[in-house]
């Protein structure tokens, strides 16, 4: 019941929920504890999930994992305490791992904090040299803070290194046949009625909003 809430955003009920377990008796794992920090993160309950932590590691002497790191990360990040959250991945020693340095990388995205980010994006870089994302975040960084330099700087690096930012993908299926699209790609056996429907939608969206100009839909039937 907690992760359900939890899941669907539900942060006070799953802190109530918490409490009362606690007064029946019932012991949470480190599972309930991975759900309560999660929803604290996505509600902002920034006290609250300190507190949550605490309880978990002085109370009731859970050692961390590193979902319950990454949530702590994400909850500071995410709504500024950028600081704290680079001095809780000191504390914890979660240097190694590229899962704490991606949710860091996004926060300093968000906040357009180049310092931290740069560091983050170094950090990530080096655990995962391929990876695209950390170039394009900090790429995207550097841009927003109007510092082209560092961004033709970041793609001449990952040319340098054959670094290759992965096309966006999505999917959708319908009875029995799932259908993939790649940005880009054009090589869908029904292409042409895509493009086509795209293009009436675009049409009826230009004529609801009144807006003179929209953006020109490929035609994805040509090559």
């Amino acid at each position: 019941m907690l992760g359900g809430y939890a899941q669907n955003g539900y942060a006070y009920e799953v802190l109530e929920l918490f409490f009362n377990m606690n007064s029946y008796g019932f012991h949470p794992d480190e599972f309930t504890f991975t759900s309560i920090l999660s929803a604290c993160s996505h509600a902002g309950m920034v006290s609250e999930g300190r507190q949550i932590f605490n309880l978990m590691v002085n109370q009731y002497e859970i050692q961390p994992r590193i979902d319950h790191c990454a949530c702590m990360v994400d909850l500071l990040g995410r709504w500024g305490f950028l600081e704290e959250a680079e001095e809780f991945i000191s504390t914890f020693n979660l240097e190694s791992d590229a899962k704490i340095w991606a949710t860091m990388l996004g926060a300093c995205r968000t906040h357009g904090d180049e310092g931290r980010g740069q560091r983050a994006a170094e950090k990530l870089i080096e655990l995962e040299p391929q990876n695209s994302s950390p170039y394009v975040l900090l790429s995207n960084i550097h841009a927003a803070s109007g510092n082209w330099d560092e961004v033709r700087s970041l793609r001449r690096s990952m040319k340098e290194k054959g670094v290759k930012k992965l096309p966006g993908c999505s999917w959708i299926t319908v009875g029995q046949t799932t259908s993939f699209f790649v940005a880009g790609e054009i090589s869908h056996s029904r292409a042409g009625d895509i493009g086509s429907a795209l293009r009436d939608l675009m049409a009826l969206m230009k004529d609801l909003c009144d807006i003179d100009s929209f953006y020109n839909v490929e035609d994805l039937s040509s090559g």
